[in-house]
């Protein structure tokens, strides 16, 4: 059986990672940035597995996920090379977006909210990229000022980040994220904010957001721990 030191260790093996760069069109030496946790982070894709045996290697089950990620790649292929889109662009777009939203028209407007931000030089300003910066999960706490305010490659909130997107993905990521973050929405939207139920509402501006989530609050579907 495999340990979790056994997977960390395969997720630093320089020599099976430039194998992937070598096999796999979508993977590129942008997984190899030393300030990336976790190198093949949003790029297995989740799904159900089966194996013949517990002696499975984590190479063999990792190429197993990336071929599956390769297969939900392929139909966005043509587009993604014609027009020059990085796929680790893609694929961290989309990581966002699946922490941020839960349906397909949000997934989609969410994304077109991170486009029309880093097109504006502006902040993504998205709480789960420093959740995941600082290595706490979303429900489990508030985030302190201080580590919102303090750079790191993966905080979109933080300094230093203006038109920026985070080092690498934070997520795994799903079909639909994926399809979200290669088509968006067409939208002016600068800011959303998801209610306790998790459907997002967005704004133009940030009178409009601040207006949203006073609603929210009065109407009692703001999210607390």
């Amino acid at each position: 059986d495999n340990t979790e030191d056994d997977v960390y260790a395969t997720l630093k093996d320089e020599t099976y990672l430039n194998s992937l760069i070598s096999k796999y069109w979508f993977i590129t030496s942008d997984i190899k940035n030393s300030n990336i946790y976790y190198s093949l982070e949003g790029y297995l894709f989740p799904d159900t597995y089966n194996f013949k045996s517990k002696s499975v290697s984590v190479e063999t089950i990792f190429n197993t996920m990336i071929d599956q990620m390769a297969t939900n790649l392929e139909p966005y292929k043509t587009i993604l090379q014609s027009q020059n889109i990085a796929p680790h662009k893609i694929l961290t777009v989309a990581s966002i977006v699946e922490l941020e939203a839960s349906s397909d028209d949000d997934r989609a407007g969410v994304a077109s909210v991170i486009y029309n931000r880093l097109k504006a030089n502006m902040s993504i300003g998205s709480d789960v990229t420093t959740y995941y910066a600082i290595k706490v999960d979303v429900s489990e706490r508030d985030l302190k000022q201080s580590e919102i305010n303090t750079y790191n490659a993966y905080n979109t909130r933080g300094p230093n980040m203006q038109g920026k997107l985070p080092v690498g993905p934070v997520s795994t990521v799903g079909e639909a994220s994926l399809k979200a973050a290669v088509n968006p929405s067409n939208t002016d939207y600068l800011y959303f904010v998801a209610d306790k139920n998790g459907k997002v509402y967005f704004a133009k501006t940030e009178a409009e957001h601040n207006q949203n989530i006073a609603n929210l609050k009065a109407a009692g579907l703001w999210y607390t721990y």
